[in-house]
């Protein structure tokens, strides 16, 4: 996926692998380029229950991947960011996704 700084209204997806059709807190960690940290939680992450072919991804199963739609604040700064997944659900479990790397490219 190909994201610029400023964005509005592209999804963003995320990849786990592991079912969250039980979620109750779905959280998306980010590490930007200068190493300060932002988080975008549910109810605006969420985990889809279709599945999906994604450009970049591949296919993602049902309530396997995450995914939210990016307001213009989301992405400040061009470089490479880290994505972190964690799902939780009242059993209680807790989840944690393996980093992602992603560049985000400069605005025209």
């Amino acid at each position: 996926m190909t994201i610029a700084v400023g964005e509005v209204g592209k999804l963003f997806r995320y990849a786990t692998g592991f079912d969250m059709s039980s979620s109750t807190v779905l959280t998306l960690n980010f590490t930007k380029p200068d190493k300060t940290t932002s988080t975008v939680t549910s109810p605006r992450v969420t985990a889809p229950a279709v599945p999906v072919t994604d450009p970049d991804l591949g296919g993602l199963n049902a309530s396997e991947y995450m995914q939210f739609t990016l307001l213009a604040s989301d992405f400040d700064q061009e470089g490479e960011w880290t994505v972190c997944g964690i799902y939780e659900d009242a059993t209680p479990k807790k989840f944690i996704g393996l980093d992602a790397v992603f560049t985000v490219l400069d605005a025209c």
